[in-house]
């Protein structure tokens, strides 16, 4: 099973980017009434809604099983609310059974539906700094509709909170953390601690591989001055990618690492899990851990993620199955377990009395001996016997 945990879900235009050139006359105008989607294609222009479907349907000839449909936020306060009302494809989500396309989904040239695609939804935000940082306890509500939380920190500082405060243990814990590795060389310090404290904590480092490093130029077309200079973007963007993403498998040992094919507005910006994990291997990973960061990686990204959702929920009482040959408790014991408030009738196992208890005593108070006299006024006077020494009346 592969996972592509970064697929880029177009988003509705909101009324406030509609109205923006609308309100120079003398007065403003009245706010549109509120609409409530009835599916997450609400707003979605045509070409982006055909774009993303075939984006989906390439995803699932590749042989990807698992993608996630990611919502891109620039740095902002606020976190935008979940659009995923439905899935994007229903009726290829094995988990809804019988659901059919909705919206026109089925006139789309995206996926058929002899395809089986698991579909996950993912907030990623860009994180400059603390001020502008939309993972906090405010907005716990909101990210509880989405499965994954991931941020591409932009430098230093951003690194610092992503690796320690934002992957700690929580409601609103970091699933993934992204670098720019194709812009240009790091110009911040990529510190080992901070990386594998996130990684205990569950957070794996994400490699997304950006468009303009998959420009191939074809032969037949003539080289214009366009041509040259994007030719040349994307080679030190490749170049750029390579050595960036090396020095993330350097400090990381290839372990704790996804790779994604990353946003982009073609076929060329897709790759297949086999080209991924060759890819993986030119950067210094073993084939298993290669292979493992478009399989057993993501795997353990969602179960973190499910975690996260139940982070300080009440769960079930779980139920005591013995193995087979093995006798179940009695109904007295099991209900004292599944109920501490129960009270039931123990077996307490009588305790014989000692013959010699009274020669050898006790230190307790309110024990007596034979002769009706506290056992350790007994004991001192029997030690004091075996060694001579008179003993008077007591």
């Amino acid at each position: 099973m592969y996972f592509d945990l970064f697929v880029p879900f177009p988003l509705a235009e909101t009324a406030e980017n509609q109205n923006k050139g609308k309100g120079k006359g003398k007065g403003k105008a009245p706010p549109p009434p509120a609409v409530l989607p009835t599916s997450c294609w609400t707003g979605v222009e045509p070409e982006d809604k055909e774009a993303f479907a075939k984006r989906v349907g390439l995803a699932g000839h590749l042989g990807f099983n698992v993608i996630a449909p990611t919502v891109v936020r620039d740095p902002e306060a606020h976190a935008c609310p979940s659009p995923f009302v439905t899935l994007p494809f229903p009726h290829l989500d094995p988990r809804h059974p019988g659901e059919s396309s909705r919206t026109g989904e089925s006139s789309m040239a995206g996926p058929s539906r002899s395809q089986v695609l698991v579909q996950v939804t993912r907030y990623h935000v860009k994180l400059e700094d603390a001020r502008t940082n939309p993972i906090v306890g405010a907005n716990t509500d909101v990210f509880r509709n989405y499965d994954i939380i991931s941020c591409q920190p932009t430098n230093d500082k951003a690194l610092q909170l992503a690796c320690t405060d934002l992957s700690n243990p929580g409601p609103n814990q970091l699933s993934i953390i992204t670098l720019p590795l194709h812009e240009r060389p790091y110009h911040f310090r990529l510190n080992r601690k901070q990386i594998k404290q996130a990684q205990r904590n569950g957070v794996v480092v994400g490699l997304v591989i950006p468009l303009a490093g998959l420009i191939i130029l074809a032969t037949s077309i003539p080289l214009t001055i366009f041509h040259f200079q994007m030719h040349k973007t994307a080679r030190r963007y490749r170049q750029n990618w390579m050595s960036n993403a090396r020095e993330i498998v350097r400090i990381t040992g290839g372990k704790g690492v996804i790779i994604s094919s990353g946003p982009g507005g073609g076929p060329a910006s897709v790759r297949g899990p086999a080209d991924l994990v060759n890819l993986a291997t030119t950067l210094g990973m073993p084939a298993n851990v290669a292979k493992d960061c478009l399989s057993l990686n993501g795997k353990m990204v969602l179960l973190r993620a499910q975690a996260r959702r139940t982070y300080k929920a009440v769960l079930s009482m779980p139920e005591i199955i013995p193995p087979p040959g093995v006798p179940r408790l009695p109904a007295t014991e099991e209900a004292s377990l599944k109920n501490p408030n129960h009270t039931a009738e123990r077996y307490v196992a009588p305790v014989e009395a000692s013959k010699d208890a009274g020669s050898v005593g006790s230190k307790r108070a309110g024990e007596a001996g034979e002769e009706g006299k506290p056992v350790k006024k007994k004991y001192m006077a029997d030690k004091r016997a075996k060694k001579g020494v008179p003993v008077g009346p007591t």
